[in-house]
């Protein structure tokens, strides 16, 4: 889990807090770049991800095979048609960060908004370095991988993430646990899944969630030319 690869994007950090080329004082300019190298070095970054064959159950779920987890809904099972195995991953920045947070949150609302966004944008950074890693080994394989889905996104319970994480035993190796609503602690986590497909099936790399998002039509990111990084 090379450090080196996980970047702050400040250009991300900005999206999250909304910014749309307002003008900024030169005061928040400078706390922007504070609080997003102060995530960086209180951030522990851990990721993992598991490769299961795919198979179906009597009702056509696709089911992750060694972990016999059925997984429900139309639209992970649209996300996975054609795919011959699956990447379960799972991500997170580590507790110092939600102290940190919380620390800042007693001093400053606006401190702590800057550095949740400056948190958001780091952990998709280390999110998009474990995917890499799969999509690797899947291209070793002489297969393509499709876009991160996550539960909770459609028809995708959320309840499954008790599921996904207990495949990859994400509490164990990585510290994530879940609330008794299913959000995961520390906050500032992923999971999700990807299809392997074979190279000939037409799958792209590097494609959004805009595609099948339910919120497409009338998304303002989208309307500006780019996602919301699901």
């Amino acid at each position: 889990m090379p450090g080196s690869e996980y970047i702050v994007d400040r250009s991300e950090v900005l999206r999250y807090l909304g910014y749309r080329g307002q003008e900024m004082s030169p005061e928040l300019d400078a706390l922007v770049d504070r609080l997003s190298e102060r995530c960086r070095v209180c951030a522990k970054p851990r990721y993992l991800w598991r490769v299961f064959d795919l198979s179906c159950d009597a009702e056509g779920r696709p089911v992750l095979e060694e972990s016999g987890v059925a997984l429900r809904g139309v639209d992970i099972k649209k996300h996975l048609d054609g795919a011959v195995k699956c990447a379960v991953m799972a991500a997170t920045l580590g507790f110092e960060v939600e102290r940190e947070m919380m620390r800042l949150g007693r001093r400053s609302a606006v401190e702590e908004l800057i550095f949740n966004a400056a948190c958001t944008a780091l952990i998709e950074s280390v999110s998009d370095v474990c995917e890499r890693e799969a999509a690797d080994y899947a291209r070793g394989l002489g297969l393509v991988t499709s876009f991160r889905y996550s539960p909770g996104y459609g028809d995708f319970p959320l309840e499954q993430q008790a599921d996904v994480l207990g495949a990859v035993e994400a509490r164990m190796r990585i510290g994530i646990t879940l609330t008794d609503s299913m959000l995961m602690l520390p906050k500032k986590s992923v999971s999700a899944l990807m299809g392997l497909y074979p190279a000939e099936s037409g799958v792209k790399r590097g494609g959004t969630s805009c595609e099948r998002c339910e919120n497409r039509e009338f998304c303002q990111y989208r309307k500006e030319g780019y996602g919301c990084g699901g």
